[in-house]
């Protein structure tokens, strides 16, 4: 059994790096007269955009002019946290931080499904050669652990019959053919698993599941559009609408969806908790763990190990072994900080992901030290 790690790097040419993802979003919201949601907030962007460049919080301001959406995102989130509870008189300054972030949220999000939806048509592009052939590469049991919030991975191996939504997040689901018809649509079982630790574009928190009173119904539920983009021909049997269709919002703000499960790129990132709803972050990061620690080899393609995201250095610090870890990484620095943390051996080679897959023993998994 192999598990491998997946940053940014592994669909870069497809998706941007994390530090080009703000200036994609803000070049996508641009081309666009008018984003297919029920509220039309691209008005609100011009003064999204002048807040941020001019704000007098100086934080915010070079959170914003540094191009990194994670270091916005904190400061915008950190603003959330510090908002005086309800019925009390509200901070003005924190209150328009409440509106840039969630303006900020939907674009991230329509940013990622327009994505999503356009990849389909672009699937024989040259730019996917290499997912193509680490996809057809994988063997039986071999596990995907993601910290990206895009579906490539997952448009890969299902045209290579390796993975399924049925049971292919860990999760069992269940799919009917379509909203109207409910026969069963048995998918096959996956050879490859695939878990988001950050959650991805397509997932919903289940409307059958009350965090107040457990079910057997499983944490998430699939975007019909999701699947269809990924060219599955059924629906999840949980989520027959797309939300807020099926999900009535908790409250009049036009701009809430919590019902997305994704953890926004932040160094503040929240991975449970009543607001959740679900122990599906648990339960993803858990068996990541597990899978980790049961590899044989452990290779971690295009992750840059951010230092403020102690989450994921405590899980592969506790979950890896230095003798069967593989890092795939062009940049020294990088390789640096996963020397000091899994305590590796000096003098790793540094490559990228195409050099990796194509190296002279042309299989992934096989690292030779120089």
């Amino acid at each position: 059994m192999r598990t491998y790690v997946l940053g940014a790097g592994a669909s870069d040419g497809l998706y941007p790096l994390g530090g080009g993802l703000l200036q994609e979003i803000v070049k996508y919201i641009r081309s666009r007269e008018r984003c297919a949601y029920e509220s039309d907030y691209m008005k609100k962007w011009p003064g999204v955009f002048e807040c941020l460049e001019t704000n007098p919080d100086s934080l915010l301001r070079a959170a914003y002019r540094s191009g990194n959406i994670e270091r916005v995102f904190t400061v915008l989130d950190l603003a959330e946290v510090l908002r005086k509870p309800d019925g009390e008189s509200a901070d003005s300054e924190l209150e328009k931080y409440k509106d840039i972030r969630q303006v900020l949220l939907l674009a991230t999000v329509a940013y990622f499904e327009d994505k999503h939806a356009k990849d389909q048509m672009h699937f024989g592009d040259r730019a996917w050669d290499n997912l193509k052939t680490f996809g057809e590469k994988l063997g039986d049991h071999d596990v995907v652990i993601t910290f990206n919030y895009d579906s490539t991975i997952e448009r890969v191996l299902w045209q290579e019959e390796k993975w399924s939504p049925t049971d292919g997040y860990g999760i069992n689901l269940a799919f009917q053919r379509s909203r109207s018809d409910p026969t069963e649509v048995p998918l096959k079982p996956s050879k490859v698993k695939v878990f988001h630790l950050h959650g991805a574009i397509g997932w919903y928190r289940n409307p059958h599941t009350k965090a107040v009173t457990p079910t057997l119904e499983p944490d998430i539920a699939l975007d019909p559009i999701f699947l269809k983009h990924l060219r599955i021909p059924a629906v999840d049997k949980s989520l027959l609408d797309r939300p807020p269709a099926a999900c009535p919002r908790q409250d009049d703000d036009p701009f809430q969806d919590d019902y997305k499960v994704l953890l926004h790129p932040s160094f503040l990132k929240k991975y449970g908790g009543e607001d959740i709803g679900n122990d599906i972050f648990i339960r993803q990061w858990k068996m990541a763990s597990d899978a980790l620690r049961a590899a044989d080899e452990v290779t971690i393609i295009g992750y840059s190990l951010p230092p403020e995201d102690s989450a994921v250095w405590t899980l592969l610090l506790t979950s890896c072994s230095p003798e069967k870890t593989v890092i795939v990484n062009p940049c020294s620095s990088v390789m640096l900080r996963y020397e000091m943390l899994l305590n590796l051996p000096r003098r790793r080679p540094l490559q990228n992901f195409e050099s990796w897959l194509f190296g002279s023993s042309g299989a992934p998994g096989i690292h030779v030290d120089v």
